[in-house]
């Protein structure tokens, strides 16, 4: 039983010793992030296909299964944050929100119509255009996006959206 527990700690130790070696690392070389982003991805991906897998029949199965729902969730933190460090301006996402925020406001200007309409209220049609010349601006700094013209820096500043806060 020592024997077990030796061999367990010490696996325990060098997996944590490698991790805080990786991290350690990263935080000096960026292109340590990169990979070390692509590590935790792999990693996420296996623990989850491995979480979907196990049983949960039994009280001390379901359990486990808590308990490892835990720990992935702490590790999908840890990359959405080094995924944040490494591409603060979030392009990887920024094109689909920019492109959820637009319907959104065209949905918007449908809403404000209808209720113009229900109301006999012409502000509501006023602000209706006002986001319609909104949609218009952002449709067209979108294309320019597209036609890489722009970076996502640039298309934020144009707009006037905060880093991260796109919705």
């Amino acid at each position: 039983m020592n024997k077990k527990f030796v061999v367990t700690a010490t696996v325990l130790c060098c997996v944590v010793a490698g991790a805080i070696g990786t991290s350690a690392i990263a935080k000096i070389d960026p292109f340590a992030k990169s990979a070390r982003m692509m590590e935790l991805e792999s990693e996420y991906d296996a623990k989850v296909s491995q979480f979907n897998a196990m049983p949960n029949q039994t009280k001390e199965e379901q359990d486990a299964v808590v308990a490892e729902g835990k720990r992935i969730k702490q590790l999908d933190i840890e990359k959405e944050k080094l995924r944040r460090e490494t591409d603060p301006d979030d392009e990887a996402h920024f094109l689909n929100d920019l492109t959820s925020s637009i319907h959104a406001m065209g949905t918007g200007v449908v809403e404000l119509k209808a209720r113009a309409e229900r109301e006999q209220n012409s502000e509501f049609l006023k602000q209706a255009e006002k986001i319609k010349k909104d949609i218009e601006r952002f449709e067209k700094e979108k294309q320019a996006y597209l036609d890489e013209k722009k970076t996502v820096k640039e298309l934020r500043k144009e707009l006037d959206i905060p880093a991260n806060d796109l919705k």
